[in-house]
């Protein structure tokens, strides 16, 4: 018999890219399967070409297997009925969507450098040094640029706290993501175990303070969109 639940599958060890889809399905009240698997399995399942393009997140859906974060958080949304009807403001969120793609894999990109050894791409940790170097002009350029353009889209969206739209979409809720993850007071920069942790003495490595100040817009749907009884329930027991 057929899973009539998708079954979205990710790393044990954070939130990363399944975040999102996590949340959409949260807010929509759709019911899914958050499997984890640990680096190994991982590495089997890659080796074995079972993971569209090699890679994490899969989302399961019946016998299919999708692949790629933002195709699945595409799915999710439209499951949701959180991806607008209105082809215009469906291309606006999903270069938002986009944007959030981007400021994860550039956040990713501080700490390693993907290189191809035995003819497959691997990931390779940079000097910790480096990586500081790399946050330092992540957080001073390319943080920024996005939270301005995030900013003008709200400003844009006359009457409405949100990105697009009258109502909440899966833009916002990536927009929340990004903005909890880059949180100076996150777990997950100061958790050893975690991904961003840093050790000494270069570490632990902290996001400016006071990031959202020059935002008001932005830090508004932060506030608005983390205060939903069903992404504030999520957010107590799955904090950042």
């Amino acid at each position: 018999m057929t899973n009539s639940r998708p079954i979205l599958r990710y790393f044990d060890d954070g939130k990363g890219r399944a975040e999102l889809p996590r949340l959409i399905f949260i807010y929509g009240s759709v019911l899914f399967e958050d499997r984890t698997i640990s680096f190994q399995e991982y590495a089997r399942e890659r080796d074995s070409g079972e993971l569209p393009f090699d890679q994490l997140p899969t989302l399961e859906v019946g016998d299919t297997i999708i692949g790629q974060s933002c195709a699945i958080a595409r799915y999710a949304a439209k499951e949701a009925g959180l991806y607008p009807s209105d082809s215009v403001q469906a291309a606006i969120s999903d270069m938002v969507v986009d944007a959030w793609r981007d400021l994860l894999d550039l956040l990713y990109g501080c700490y390693v450098d993907r290189i191809v050894q035995n003819d497959r791409l691997i990931m390779e940790m940079r000097d910790v040094s480096v990586i500081v170097e790399r946050l330092n002009e992540y957080f001073a350029v390319t943080v920024p640029m996005h939270f301005r353009r995030f900013e003008f889209l709200i400003g844009s969206n006359t009457g409405s706290p949100f990105l697009v739209g009258p109502s909440l979409t899966w833009a916002d809720l990536a927009v929340l993501d990004i903005l909890c993850t880059l949180d100076e007071t996150a777990k997950l920069w100061t958790t050893p175990s975690t991904w961003y942790y840093i050790p000494e003495p270069y570490g632990p490595f902290r996001p400016p303070k006071e990031l959202l100040k020059p935002y008001p817009k932005l830090n508004a749907l932060h506030s608005i969109v983390s205060k939903t009884p069903s992404i504030a329930t999520w957010l107590q027991t799955h904090s950042y």
